[in-house]
């Protein structure tokens, strides 16, 4: 972290990554607010901004502990003093639980596992050392990724995890990511009813057979404040709301105006009466059109303050098309990208700003952190 208390905006350099404070600060205590009111935990996933800095303001105003979906990100966060960190993902073969193993010594550690082969190989790496991890049973409640569904599958997953030495069965976690495809509030709402019911159905299910399970948790932007209201969810795992994006507003999730993250980015040709051209491509906006399919989205990120369209990029360019609008060669505009998850992953650091005013320059430390 860095302070550039005299820079304003319109001397950043781009395409660069802007973050407003104010908008930043109301979406964190939102989600906050939605968890206390529910009498849930709120853990946070941090694969939306990847940034320590961030991490600990979540923290600070009252999350439980945070989430990531690699080793790598959870090394980071670790040397920057973060203490109880879940891996919502799988950690499978002898490396990468040799080195989960060694993160658990450092932080309390958890991770998924949906498999019993995952399960034999964390316990035997565990077990080895005289020490439990605590895992959570993977739950598929539509996505189709990892996870299961099944009763009988899930039951008989549960009674080799809690008779394997090294192992703790800590809950069950699920991911409604499916949500992103869906058409409106709507469905929304059903998809985060669904994940919610699903999961506590499956707790009440596992215990009824005699296995204990302390944790219900639950994940997803849009889904979070529907499954949080279902009595016997102990956790929710949302990620984009600190920042929210084109996608969730596409969903109906929140108004452009909670959107708190922008790319700014440089007119850099006029070519045509119709066309503008800017110096942010695909390398700084994505080529992401939702997480799961969204057809909701047209064209590539909200141009704010313009009547205009982002409708091609190529890797160093966008192409902008409009009718009337007026452009200016050197003039700079922010946009708001459509998923704002990977368009972190591709800035080394991004500036918190207020209006015009640069605040702090903040390193994203665990940006291209993939395994």
């Amino acid at each position: 972290m860095s302070s550039v208390s005299l820079l304003r905006v319109k001397d950043i350099d781009t395409p660069a990554l802007l973050i407003e404070r104010e908008i930043l600060e109301k979406n964190i205590r939102q989600m906050q607010k939605i968890a206390e009111g529910n009498k849930v935990n709120l853990r946070p996933h941090l694969k939306a901004h990847k940034m320590p800095l961030l991490a600990h303001r979540q923290l600070a105003a009252g999350a439980r502990g945070v989430a990531v979906a690699k080793l790598a990100e959870a090394d980071i966060m670790i040397r920057n003093g973060l203490k109880d960190i879940q891996i919502a993902n799988q950690v499978v073969g002898k490396e990468k639980i040799a080195r989960l193993f060694r993160l658990s010594r450092l932080a309390a550690i958890s991770c998924a596992v949906d498999s019993p082969e995952n399960a034999r190989q964390l316990s035997a790496t565990f077990a080895r050392h005289g020490k439990k991890i605590d895992v959570y049973i993977e739950i598929d409640t539509g996505l189709n990724r990892c996870g299961l569904r099944k009763e009988k599958d899930i039951l008989a997953l549960a009674r080799l995890l809690t008779g394997l030495k090294g192992i703790n069965l800590k809950g069950i976690l699920t991911h409604a990511g499916h949500v992103y495809a869906a058409s409106g509030k709507q469905e929304v709402a059903a998809i985060g009813e669904h994940e919610g019911r699903f999961m506590v159905r499956t707790a009440a299910f596992l215990r009824a057979s005699g296995i204990p399970i302390d944790e219900v948790s639950v994940g997803s932007t849009p889904t979070a404040s529907h499954a949080a209201v279902i009595p016997g969810v102990t956790e929710i795992r949302p990620g984009n709301y600190i920042f929210n994006d084109m996608m969730q507003v596409s969903l109906g999730s929140v108004p452009v105006e909670r959107c708190a993250l922008t790319v700014l980015a440089t007119v850099i040709s006029l070519p045509a009466r119709d066309r503008a051209v800017i110096d942010a491509g695909s390398k700084a906006l994505a080529l992401d059109k939702g997480a799961h399919g969204n057809e909701l989205l047209k064209g590539f990120g909200l141009i704010l303050k313009k009547k205009a369209h982002l409708t091609r990029l190529s890797e160093e360019h966008g192409i902008i098309s409009h009718k009337n609008e007026k452009f200016k060669i050197g003039e700079k505009i922010r946009l708001i990208p459509n998923h704002a998850c990977p368009v972190v992953n591709l800035f080394d650091f991004a500036y918190l700003v207020e209006g015009q005013k640069v605040l702090e320059k903040i390193p994203i430390e665990a940006r291209g952190m993939l395994t």
